[in-house]
């Protein structure tokens, strides 16, 4: 299974009730979204200092690259999640450098079906690349889509982030039911790592051009933020008759005796 797909579902599991005599540490709290980047032609000693910044997982743009330049690659991301985007309708030919060391793959909704074809994925990450004004009918249809997707991936990086906009991504994580992965700029405000969490953001994704130093500002940012407020329903109440009890006996009218009850 993918390791970064499991860390994804690790972040939806509720923090159950310390046992026995151990009390809950109520500053203990886990990272609620993971940090991701994008490492392609990136120097190797820089990648190995990147593998070390904090971050879940790094992604590798598949255009143009050879085995070699992956192994490479590889060798240095110190076993963090590394994961291949193929994108464009000739990205099929990537999927030969899909291995087991490749921990996810970013698909484009334009890749030909025909690339799955005798390819061994099961274990992969699946993560589907769509837009986010994506209708609302084929949202629904992402699970059900061959070969299994795990997440989809958004793109937010624009100039400034707005409500309309959180609105938009909130819609892409309620309709598809997937885990939501969004690009993002290297430099997010607290109020804006708290609004995409809040619309669904499971996993913010940093430009190729963020430094190591700035990679960590994010994780430690994320790390530092309140916890989520799990906004409760208004709970429906069952009317339900109760048994054993009888009505309350009618008072009789005792009148002043002459039967007319006055």
């Amino acid at each position: 299974m993918s390791k970064l797909i499991n860390k994804l579902n690790d972040l939806n599991k509720t923090d159950l009730p310390a046992m026995g005599f151990r009390k809950a540490d109520p500053d203990e709290k886990r990272a609620s979204m993971l940090v991701l980047a994008e490492i392609s032609g990136r120097p190797e000693d820089e990648i190995k200092e990147i593998a070390d910044s904090g971050i879940a997982g790094v992604i590798i743009d598949g255009a143009g690259l050879t085995a070699a330049a992956l192994s490479r690659c590889l060798k240095n991301t110190n076993n963090l999640a590394a994961g291949i985007s193929l994108s464009g309708s000739k990205a099929g030919s990537s999927f030969k450098l899909i291995s087991d060391d490749i921990d996810f793959i970013i698909l484009d909704v334009k890749l030909p079906v025909a690339a799955f074809e005798g390819k061994e994925i099961k274990d992969t990450g699946k993560i589907l690349s769509i837009d986010v004004g994506i209708e609302a009918n084929l949202l629904r249809s992402v699970h059900d889509v061959y070969p299994g997707i795990d997440a989809v991936m958004i793109d937010l990086r624009i100039s400034t982030l707005t409500l309309e906009n959180m609105l938009s991504c909130k819609r892409v994580s309620d309709f598809s039911g997937e885990h939501t992965v969004a690009l993002v700029n290297k430099s997010l405000l607290d109020a804006e790592l708290i609004s995409l969490r809040n619309a669904g953001v499971k996993a913010l994704v940093l430009p190729q051009d963020t430094t190591v130093e700035e990679m960590k500002s994010v994780v430690d940012a994320v790390s530092a933020l309140p916890r989520q407020d799990r906004k409760k329903g208004k709970k429906a109440v069952a009317l339900i008759p109760q048994l054993g009890m009888a009505p309350a006996p009618k008072e009789e009218d005792e009148g002043d005796g002459d039967g007319d009850g006055e």
